[in-house]
């Protein structure tokens, strides 16, 4: 048996220092490498699984924004003001209005290129109006050119939805004259029903969209690595990268679909209407990433879908095992090479070179080592002096490094104490002003000039500091192309010389996110070297007028939308409390005519309980405009005001009305609960005047299931909920309050039995 360690003794220092560097290099490369390979493949796989589902989603999120906006559309040419006109002329409509109505589709076709065709279609399915794009021209077509829809599935199934609602068709191939259009168009149809002045429908608007802009727009995904797919709600391909070109026709592979691509439970995942990831098992999977598409109402999800072969990640795995045996290799042959240098440079005086060392360690860096052997040891020496004279020169940067990092720490401090005087600024002009004056004076420019980029407008000057002779504009002037100073500039935009004045200038751009709302520019008279240091306190002074300047302009916009608000609130209380009293008071003032035909002595006192109810509106008024309570609720509890309320409302109709309040209902609710309160049943009252042709209301308030619950309920001839287009204002209202409190509005009625008005808000916590 061999004696490793005699062996070992035996070997030459050179030999042991070879070996030595050789382990120290290899092993630590073959555990890092080995370990890395295991690890790489979940982490690429994870990596390639959350950029292709940032990918897909992305795209989804663009094709989901571009269909909603067809909607809107379709929305829109239904109120055209010539449509409308055309509509309440009747059924048999004019010839101006017809030509009317086709130049208002043919300004809006030539807007929007993804329309294939807008048509107006009336109620027995004859196209009337009708535009169409042949992706080079928008025309009208001519009468004879007009055809008879009524058998077509999407103007059944349209005109069967209420005024308001857009249908969208499934995706297929365009027909005209009861035949498939050649070459293949496969489109996307969005109707609207139009109604007339009495809310009957007359037609429909219909919108026949490109599908290949969307199917084009969702395979391009793929063009450079995997493969991109969308399918229907029930996993027909409309598109694949795989089997066509993204412009060609989304049903050349028709009847192909996920089920036959697919295990079920990956078909499964992609069908549910959700977005996330799966990845196929085995080496050969795939990994998908997806997300829905939801085109309208009534249609089921589109899936937009990105698949990605592990066998591209496995090449990235293999190529990575290259790169490491590579190193490894590059390790073992430079370990060698150091060990074999390392012997020759350690086997002579040793002791010279400690005692050398040891005096480079206490900081003697002007130590010189003499050696003159002619071989390696005498260059060993050289290289010790050299390196000592590095040390030197490393101890010089060291010191010039801390003054760099001091003068840093100082212009941070600087920027510090700008950006919080910039952020206690909310008027532009002195922001801007601010940031002149601190740049040239911070980085000892002679001229300091800030432009702004304006939509539409170009570049415009917005303050400037320093020489005035050197400037060539002021502020508020417009920034021509050809102004632009190119000497000496570091991504200059704006101009700031005249006359060669100032030879050196830097700039720096003012961005808020990717947009560059404009330029923060400094210059010099003399020429001058301008370091990356002062760059960067020019870039973030110019960050911090970004930010300063996008939170003057947020602040204006929430300014503007505060007063918004308020005359919401004003038009919303003036409707819940001023106009129901005046319509309540017009009650009263048709009942005193028709005593008074009759000649009845109660007309004086109805009279007087009018002016009594004026009285009250002109102090409602009052309150409002202040957001003070209502008139009835002033020093009364809620029991009371309801009382008023109700009887006011017998006494104006002669409409019998019922009211139950439960004791102490008071201390359930807050002041602002209460106001709501009585809004919400004084609404709900006049509605049952207004609409209702009832008999007899009843009004309840109480405690339910730690909530407090207030019905309302009438025998009127009620209404079918599901058939009203919209609700009214007043209804509009009332939902609105019942959000504001936190609560549940419900609407119960139906033809010939009444209506029923349920809310049910939280109880006040306890003081």
């Amino acid at each position: 048996m061999i004696n490793v360690n005699k062996l070992f003794r035996r070997l030459s220092i050179r030999t042991k220092l070879v070996i030595a560097f050789v382990l120290l290099g290899v092993v630590p490369v073959a555990v890092v490498g080995g370990s890395g390979a295991v690890f790489s493949f979940s982490l690429l796989n994870q990596t390639v699984l959350d950029g292709l589902r940032e990918g897909v989603s992305l795209k989804a999120g663009e094709v989901q924004q571009f269909l909603e906006t067809v909607r809107d559309d379709v929305m829109f040419l239904t109120r055209l003001p010539t449509l409308q006109t055309m509509v309440a002329s009747g059924s048999a409509p004019s010839r101006a209005a017809t030509d009317a109505v086709q130049q208002a589709f043919l300004a809006f076709s030539r807007s929007r290129k993804a329309y294939y065709q807008i048509r107006y279609l009336d109620e027995r399915g004859r196209e009337v109006a009708r535009v169409d794009f042949d992706g080079e021209r928008h025309y009208v077509v001519p009468a004879a050119g007009l055809q008879d829809k009524s058998d077509r599935y999407y103007f059944r199934e349209a005109m069967r939805l209420p005024v308001g609602a857009v249908y969208v068709s499934p995706m297929d191939l365009n027909e005209e004259w009861g035949k498939v259009e050649r070459p293949a168009k496969p489109v996307v149809r969005y109707a609207a029903r139009v109604a007339d002045p009495r809310g009957e429908a007359r037609g429909i608007v219909i919108v026949n969209l490109y599908a290949s802009k969307i199917l084009s727009q969702v395979v391009s995904l793929g063009r450079e690595r995997g493969t991109v797919f969308l399918v229907d709600s029930q996993g027909i391909y409309l598109a694949d990268s795989r089997r066509m070109p993204p412009e060609a026709s989304g049903f050349a592979a028709a009847g192909d679909s996920l089920h036959g691509d697919f295990a079920r439970e990956i078909t499964a995942r992609l069908l549910s209407g959700t977005a996330g990831a799966v990845v196929e098992p085995g080496l050969r999977g795939r990994i998908l990433a997806f997300a829905p598409i939801h085109p309208g109402p009534g249609r089921g999800p589109w899936v937009v879908a990105h698949a990605y072969s592990k066998a591209e990640v496995l090449s990235t795995i293999r190529s990575l095992q290259l790169l490491v045996a590579v190193l490894g290799a590059g390790v073992l042959v430079v370990a060698a090479v150091v060990g074999v240098a390392a012997a020759r440079h350690f086997t002579r005086p040793i002791a010279a070179l400690a005692k050398a060392a040891e005096a480079v360690a206490a900081g003697d860096f002007d130590r010189v080592i003499r050696v003159e052997t002619n071989d390696e040891l005498e260059d060993l020496s050289h290289q010790f002096n050299r390196m000592a004279g590095r040390l030197k020169e490393h101890e010089r940067e060291l010191l010039q490094a801390r003054e760099r990092a001091e003068r840093l720490a100082r212009e941070a401090g600087a920027l510090s104490r700008i950006g919080t005087e910039i952020s206690s600024l909310l008027s532009l002009p002195e922001i801007l002003q601010l940031v002149v004056d601190k740049a040239r004076e911070l980085l000892g420019a002679d001229v300091a000039i800030l432009c702004l980029a304006e939509p539409g407008m170009g570049l415009r000057v917005g303050a400037t500091s320093g020489a005035g002779e050197a400037l060539r504009l002021g502020p508020g002037a417009p920034l021509d192309a050809t102004d632009c100073g190119r000497a000496g500039a570091l991504g200059c935009l704006c101009p700031v010389t005249h006359g060669g004045l100032l030879p050196t200038h830097v700039a720096a751009p003012l961005r808020t996110g990717e947009r560059e709302v404009g330029d923060l520019c400094v210059g010099y008279r003399a020429p001058r070297v301008v370091d990356r240091e002062q760059m960067d306190f020019l870039q973030g002074l110019a960050n911090q007028a970004a930010i300063a300047i996008e939170n003057a302009r947020l602040h204006r916009e929430v300014r503007d939308l505060a007063r918004l608000e308020e005359r919401d609130r004003i038009g919303r209380d003036l409707h819940d409390g001023v106009i129901q009293s005046i319509y309540a008071t017009g009650l009263g003032l048709e009942e005193c005519m028709r005593l008074a035909a009759e000649g009845s002595p109660e007309v004086k006192p109805r009279l007087e309980e009018a002016i009594e109810g004026l009285n009250t509106v002109i102090r409602d008024v009052r309150n409002y405009l202040v957001g003070l309570d209502p008139e009835e609720l002033q020093d009364r509890d809620v029991a009371g005001a309801l009382d008023g309320l109700v009887r006011g409302l017998a006494l104006n109709s002669l409409l019998a009305a019922d009211l139950s309040v439960e004791e102490g209902i008071d201390r359930l609710l807050t002041r602002d609960q209460v106001i709501h309160l009585f809004q919400i049943c004084r609404e709900a009252l006049t509605n049952v005047i207004r609409h209702a042709r009832a008999s007899r209301v009843a009004l309840s308030l109480g405690r339910d299931d730690g909530s407090v619950r207030l019905r309302v309920e009438d025998d009127g001839v009620g209404f079918e909920p599901d058939a009203r287009p919209g609700a009214g204002r007043g209804l509009r209202n009332m939902s609105e309050r019942a959000r504001r409190l936190g609560g549940e509005l419900s609407v119960t009625s139906a033809q010939g039995r009444g209506t029923r008005i349920a809310l049910r808000i939280p109880r006040a916590p306890a003081s």
